[in-house]
């Protein structure tokens, strides 16, 4: 009898997790739809809106006091713990990692066979709590010994809260001990993203807001020329990227005669997908006045139409994330501004929210340069 309360308390505290977890994540669950390669895309915000609240109320619905509503509620979970196995299962088969944000920003999010093992265990504790919602064992304990079943659930939380502060603490204590990581680059130092410009007798001006008229151009927010006074400007690191034909290019070289905008991205990752959506208007709007690059882990000719309807001839190969992990970006998507004086001029940002934050606030310095007639493309 205690196993067979044991399964549907513990996949009920899986359930309130999950779902409590989403609800604070739901760009994220929408993102793991699409990194999943669930079909019917239209639909999936619809679907990261509902499931939260779907698994809130089926955890708190399997302790109804009635037999039928609670097989049926059971049957419910245990189609969509099915559901999940079968999702994360095809997802090990894909040739790149994805993840799957199952328990919105909880845990790790990329599927592994840990990912499998987990959802294969939740999948036997949704089988044996339908065998003990049709025996009647669930509504015979709610209704004969409630104390007793809420001390086993109590149990069986804390022993849980234990597992997770002991694992917890080691992670953190591991994490603590290594070397600080980089900080996120938000400010861009180049007004605009405004390349260096070369004068008639040959200097470089290499400051970071140039004089017109002989006046110091201003920032249009006070707090961008906070931030821009935080960010350290280095020197473009020596990362080498793998342009349309199979030629290779250093940074230095890339960004020789104007400044650059590179966009880290993988295929089939939800948050890259987002940022990708975004190309063509990035494109449009700054290629007059820098490159707009998107680089991609895989070899260009191997990119999926779709794809490639999007960046055109703006793709870039960066070959085992060497140019990425040079300039201090840690995942996909992440982007960086690079200087046409040889120094970064922004970022790295990590993050598909980041990342269009971040070129949203280059449109918008460009945007307010060109009212104030201070930026004009540069010429060729």
């Amino acid at each position: 009898m205690t196993v067979l309360l044991a399964a549907p308390i513990l996949l009920t505290l899986t359930l309130l997790v999950s779902g409590l977890a989403k609800l604070g994540a739901r760009q994220g669950t929408e993102d793991a739809m699409t990194s999943l390669r669930l079909p019917l895309r239209a639909f999936h915000r619809s679907v990261a809106n509902l499931l939260p609240v779907a698994e809130i109320v089926l955890a708190l619905g399997l302790w109804i006091p009635s037999v039928p509503l609670q097989v049926l509620i059971a049957m419910l979970v245990a189609l969509l713990m099915v559901t999940y196995l079968v999702i994360i299962a095809r997802a090990l088969t894909f040739g790149e990692p994805v993840e799957c944000s199952c328990f919105g920003t909880l845990a790790s999010p990329t599927v592994s066979r840990t990912t499998l093992g987990r959802n294969l265990l939740l999948a036997v504790l949704a089988v044996i709590t339908l065998l003990a919602a049709s025996s009647g064992v669930m509504t015979m304990a709610l209704v004969q010994v409630p104390l007793s079943l809420v001390g086993l659930g109590v149990a069986l939380l804390l022993t849980i809260a234990l597992t997770v502060l002991t694992l917890g603490g080691s992670a953190a204590g591991a994490a603590g001990a290594g070397p600080a990581s980089r900080p996120e680059g938000t400010a861009i130092a180049v007004p605009a993203g405004r390349p260096a410009e070369k004068r008639a007798d040959g200097s470089t001006d290499e400051t970071t807001a140039e004089k017109t008229d002989g006046k110091t151009a201003e920032m249009t927010d006070e707090m961008a020329e906070e931030e821009l006074l935080d960010y350290e400007r280095a020197a473009i690191p020596g990362g080498v990227l793998q342009q349309p034909g199979g030629r290779l290019i250093t940074l230095t070289q890339l960004t020789a005669q104007s400044a650059a905008l590179l966009v880290f991205v993988s295929e089939g990752c939800g948050p890259c997908e987002r940022v990708l959506d975004h190309a063509v208007g990035w494109i449009d709007s700054l290629s007059p006045f820098m490159q707009v690059k998107f680089v991609f882990s895989r070899p260009i000719d191997q990119l999926r139409e779709r794809t490639t309807q999007r960046v055109g001839e703006h793709a870039m190969h960066d070959l085992q994330f060497t140019a990425r992990s040079t300039l201090g970006g840690r995942t996909a998507p992440s982007a960086v501004l690079l200087g046409a004086d040889g120094l970064l001029a922004g970022g790295p940002v990590d993050g598909g929210s980041a990342v269009i934050e971040f070129v949203e606030a280059i449109q918008e310095q460009l945007a307010g340069a060109s009212d104030e007639a201070e930026l004009s493309p540069p010429t060729p």
